[in-house]
């Protein structure tokens, strides 16, 4: 059996020798060194990562120092100066992931401030070392990270995050939109994501930021003669002025994100509607309401041809009342935006914080979560949100004034089938300018049968010509 080796090393050569990976981050949380093992496990060298700032947030995919150097982060109860451990991914410069688990060591002086902290790398199936438990005030955070690796890995994007069945649904929506080159009408309460969504559907339909162009129009803040002159081609010097349909203005591949909907003239939607009939599948129209459209077209606030034009792909966004369960890892989420500014870095929520975040109501949807969020990202002095720290009318509303409507009972399948028929059909004729012969051949059916299922669907002036 051989003898021990009696050492001499010095304590930073201990670190070096050591195999396993380690780090030291200063007391502003900067790191200040790491060892060659932990080079060699992230592929990112010391000279690149020391002095850089671990940031409170998950990865970017940005692949650089600072992002990197977010995934060592420690969690709340390292700061307050006791041995915890927590879960990170980090992404090496080659693009593969490592989610591994960090012990966070903090050394104090006499009197309590932090020296700093040695940090450890440790395998995901590592046993917990017994001196430092898994942080809670990581929780949200780890569970954030695994949401949005979840999400790249299914969808090839990770901005859109939620969890439930109402987020499932949406995100297979989108990924159906962006397979096919068809007008999307995204319906859903003012700050539900609706634009987000779209734009979700743009980058994921181009592959990525770098693809063809996405151009927004805000129909209620631009003046209709803007509106007319940006959305539809004009006639070329020298030319006749075009005829009809109408010619959509952009470049092949690109999408327009038109919005709010309803807000747009009737005349400009008629000549929507007009282009949309063309049958012109180079741009992708991405059309906002937060209206509901039948009662928009019955307001006739909406153009009937329009909406039947649009109505085929059509995506409903849950309001955020009616996803409370994921209502803390949305915050988590703004809250990690926020931390990417840099400056006061905010790790989570409180449980106190939590239940009342989860509580509200939020008629603002999204768009409040988020406002809110960064008002409490400002306020308090500690490392983690408490409920102090949120809006006096987020803390004093904490359930609706009335208690919500029952859910409607689920419709019968033929029922349902019967719509999407009928909402085909109409769209057939508005597209045949009701000439129901060419209306079965865009339909793909005999015309017998489709003057047939006219009379049973009750469609008026079906008598054979």
């Amino acid at each position: 059996m051989p003898s021990p080796r009696p050492s001499s090393l010095r304590p930073e050569q201990v670190w070096r020798s050591a195999r396993d990976p380690l780090f030291w981050l200063d007391p502003d949380l900067r790191i200040a060194w790491v060892n060659p093992a932990f080079e060699e496990l992230t592929g990112m060298a010391a000279d690149v990562l020391v002095g850089v700032e671990c940031l409170g947030h998950g990865s970017t995919g940005a692949g650089d120092a600072v992002d990197f150097a977010a995934g060592l982060s420690p969690p709340p109860e390292a700061l307050a100066g006791r041995a915890a451990t927590t879960t990170t991914m980090f992404v090496r410069p080659d693009g593969v992931r490592l989610r591994r688990r960090l012990a966070f060591l903090p050394f104090l002086d006499a009197q309590g401030f932090l020296l700093g902290m040695l940090g450890r790398v440790l395998d995901a199936e590592d046993p917990e070392p017994p001196d430092a438990p898994i942080s809670e005030g990581h929780r949200l955070r780890v569970r954030l990270m695994d949401v949005r690796a979840s999400l790249a890995d299914r969808f090839g994007f990770d901005a859109m995050v939620g969890t439930g069945p109402a987020h499932r649904r949406l995100m297979e929506q989108i990924r159906v939109a962006a397979a096919v080159r068809r007008p999307v009408l995204f319906v859903g309460e003012p700050g539900t994501g609706k634009r987000h969504a779209a734009r979700a559907v743009h980058q994921l339909a181009v592959g990525g930021l770098t693809g063809p162009s996405l151009r927004a129009f805000d129909c209620a803040a631009l003046p209709p003669e803007v509106l007319d002159r940006e959305l539809f081609a004009t006639a070329v010097e020298g030319e006749a002025e075009p005829v009809a349909p109408p010619r959509l203005a952009a470049a092949d591949g690109s999408s327009l994100l038109i919005g709010d909907l309803a807000a747009m003239p009737r005349d400009l939607q008629a000549k929507l509607a007009r282009a949309l009939e063309a049958g012109d599948h180079r741009v992708r129209i991405l059309a906002v309401t937060t209206a509901e459209p039948e009662a928009a077209v019955l307001a006739e606030t909406l153009h009937r041809d329009l909406f039947l034009a649009l109505s085929v792909m059509t995506i409903r966004l849950s309001p955020l009342r009616d996803r409370r369960d994921e209502i803390p890892l949305l915050a988590q989420h703004f809250l990690e935006r926020l931390n990417l500014r840099g400056g006061v870095q905010r790790s989570g929520f409180t449980s106190a914080a939590e239940s009342t975040l989860t509580a509200y109501h939020w008629p603002g949807n999204l768009r409040e979560l988020a406002r809110v969020v960064e008002h409490a990202h400002g306020q308090g002095v500690g490392t983690l949100v408490d409920e102090k720290d949120l809006p006096a009318d987020v803390r004093g509303n904490l359930a609706d004034p009335y208690p919500p409507p029952r859910p409607a009972p689920p419709r019968p399948l033929d029922e349902i089938l019967t719509d999407v028929e009928r909402r085909l059909i109409e769209n057939a004729l508005v597209r045949a300018r009701r000439n129901k012969s060419r209306a079965a051949e865009i339909l793909g059916v005999s015309r017998p049968r489709l003057y047939r299922r006219l009379k049973e669907l009750g469609f008026p002036d079906v008598d054979e010509e």
